[in-house]
């Protein structure tokens, strides 16, 4: 399991979204296209210099020793996989049988992926490295044929009798693989014959879109300039990313009056290979027997509708939650008038560097009300060299944790540069890593491997005890005011923004679903339509230009089939965990690290509705947009301190 907080070639991520959910070890979260640059040299270790937590360089020894172990790892684990066919004919003879495959494949597929994790970490300390990423492509043909040789498994089962195979489960057995067996049974009115599995399987290349508006939005596009101080600055998403949060209004007005002008020039190529893809899915969702595009999609990990309906009438309900908070957004700019790209600049500065050393003792701190137990295991992963700490030459941007060797632990990617965002972003990417390491310590490894509807409760809910706590310890109203306003725009960028997405991809799905065709100009009027409901431009609350309509046209995720609302889910039910354990620890710990523990022993949904949190109810919304409000009220009471 890989999870990210900002866009690579795993996965282009989003401002506390992510990418790519489809593929098998790529989970993501983070700045949405941000293309992050990197702004300082780094260290270097020096040769005689062991890697070590205080350096900031991980260990990859822990994995394998050495590129030659590791091949030879390679070796064997594919001979493995071409001994797998042998438990085809015998699979559904009967349950000692099917255990004894199932144990197999689980091995296997441990094993495989133990030699993914050491391949993809190893490329992405230098991407530069031909003979590291050889390695990685090495590993995921490994993957594939992994992927292949087991391709008779769920067909086999679904042929079966379901009543037989739910019989089966109760066998002992079979209990680290029921969850499995579960799914596949709850799945099976929707798995076509061998026959059409196999041509969608080899088809889904050719269906994804993804690809071609990737090439065509990171490669192809001609990106404009504006001169800045004397300087030409590229415009393209990691400049746009940039300079949007610029001090200067001026500039930002100039990047948006230049930016999406460039976007609208596509939009009829864009909208076609959107509407393609959603098509994609809305097809294969009719073939398949589902409702609808977003049923098929919600179904793969046993998501129900009412959760996705539930968010978008909640955040509905709320949006004059989000207008309170651009009217402050107003205030503290100190503009007559809000624009959209007054949207992106920090309500305040902060001025003071942070190091490694702040990060690793502020999550501490923040983290103690989850207990011994979870302390324990952050001080041995932040003073262990399981994180890849600073920028260098050739290494990849942004943020991730690699929690895919089961059998050995966590690691971490981030380009700290001492901000607060860096310290929030290791609070982050460790609440993942604890995550995985409660999951493998509680679970087998058939059960180990959470979805990403509860991993982003994990990491945001780190998140938010250290804000939360660096508000309390703020020395200065200036100081609690930087606080706050990280807060509240993680509030707006994740869970408000999420659910505007949401609800425009369920609204070009359910369009198609009645066989309406989407042009680019469809969609422009579309998503302009919703930005203007959340931003409350008829009620004069911001001035959107009509050529920002075009944003839809920038989101990545919108070839990912439904997968972003997941954010605005996630840090919904982080701030309700986050809350109580800070009011009331001892009520809250035990059903919020069971969550952790269970992995994925259960629906995601199941196992925050038994924690307390029932995220197809208005409850959880309503209790996170009570926190915002109280947020805005302190923003607005230390603003005038400040001003008095």
């Amino acid at each position: 399991m890989v999870l990210n907080t900002t866009s690579t070639t795993k996965g282009v991520a989003t401002e506390k979204a992510v990418a790519a959910g489809k593929r098998r070890l790529s989970l993501a979260i983070g700045l949405l296209m941000a293309g992050v640059s990197l702004t300082a040299p780094g260290t270097v270790l020096a040769q005689d210099e062991a890697p070590s937590a205080e350096n900031g360089h991980w260990n990859l020894t822990d994995l394998y020793p050495s590129d030659t172990a590791w091949q030879k790892a390679l070796d064997q684990v594919q001979g493995r996989i071409d001994d797998l066919g042998q438990y085809q004919s015998t699979l559904t003879d009967d349950p000692a049988a099917l255990a004894t495959a199932l144990d197999a494949i689980r091995d296997v597929e441990k094993e495989t992926n133990r030699v993914a994790t050491y391949a993809s970490l190893q490329a992405d300390e230098d991407l530069r490295n031909a003979s590291a990423q050889t390695r990685q492509a090495e590993a995921e043909q490994l993957g594939a044929n992994f992927e292949s040789a087991i391709g008779y498994l769920r067909p086999a089962l679904v042929a079966m009798d379901s009543g037989q195979l739910g019989e089966w489960l109760k066998d002992e057995r079979l209990r680290d693989h029921r969850r499995f067996l579960e799914n596949v049974i709850r799945e099976a009115p929707h798995t076509l014959s061998t026959q059409t599995e196999s041509a969608l399987a080899a088809l889904g290349p050719v269906m994804s879109h993804e690809t071609p508006y990737s090439l065509l939005a990171n490669s192809d596009i001609d990106w404009p300039e504006i001169t800045i101080d004397g300087k030409q600055e590229r415009l393209d998403a990691a400049g746009y990313s940039r300079l949007r949060e610029s001090p200067d209004r001026e500039l930002r007005k100039r990047v948006f009056e230049t930016y999406w002008p460039a976007w609208q020039q596509y939009t009829g190529t864009i909208g076609s290979l959107l509407n393609a893809q959603v098509q994609q899915h809305v097809t294969e969702a009719h073939l398949r027997h589902y409702d609808s595009a977003m049923a098929a999609a919600l179904s793969r990990n046993d998501i129900p509708t009412a959760v996705y309906h539930q968010l978008v009438d909640s955040t509905n309900a709320h949006l004059d939650t989000l207008h309170r908070y651009l009217k402050l957004r107003q205030r503290i700019l100190g503009v007559d008038q809000l624009h959209y790209y007054d949207i992106y600049p920090p309500l305040a500065e902060l001025d003071h560097q942070f190091d490694l050393d702040d990060a690793r003792r502020l999550t501490r701190e923040a983290t103690q009300p989850l207990g011994p137990h979870y302390a324990e295991l952050l001080t041995k992963a932040t003073g262990s060299a399981w994180t890849s700490a600073y920028p260098s030459q050739g290494k990849r941007s942004g943020a991730y944790m690699n929690g895919s060797a089961y059998d050995v632990h966590p690691y971490v990617l981030m380009n700290f540069n001492g901000s607060y965002g860096d310290v929030s972003t290791y609070a982050h990417e460790w609440g993942h890593g604890i995550h995985s390491l409660l999951a493998n310590e509680a679970q087998p490894f058939a059960k180990s491997n959470y979805s990403i509807f509860t991993a982003e409760v994990a990491s945001i809910t780190n998140e938010q005890l250290l804000v939360d706590q660096m508000i309390d310890q703020a020395e200065t109203p200036k100081e609690k005011l930087f606080y706050i306003g990280q807060a509240l725009e993680a509030l707006r960028g994740t869970f408000f923004r999420q659910a505007q997405f949401a609800e425009f991809e369920l609204a070009i799905h359910e369009a198609a679903e009645k066989g309406e065709q989407l042009s680019g100009e469809r969609m422009t009027a579309m998503y302009g339509k919703i930005l203007r409901k959340y931003y409350g431009v008829d009620e004069g609350i911001t001035d959107i230009d009509k050529t920002d309509y075009v944003e839809w046209a920038y989101i990545p995720h919108f070839y990912y089939d439904f997968y972003v609302y997941q954010y605005a889910t996630s840090i919904t039910a982080a701030e309700v965990f986050a809350h109580g354990l800070r009011t009331d620890p001892e009520k809250w710990r035990d059903d919020y690290l069971n969550v952790l523990s269970q992995g994925g022993a259960a629906s995601g949904y199941q196992l925050l509705k038994m924690a307390g949190v029932d995220l197809a109810t208005p409850a959880p919304y309503d209790s996170l947009m009570q926190t915002m409000n109280q947020l805005i009220d302190e923003a607005q009471k230390t603003l005038d301190e400040i001003q008095a």
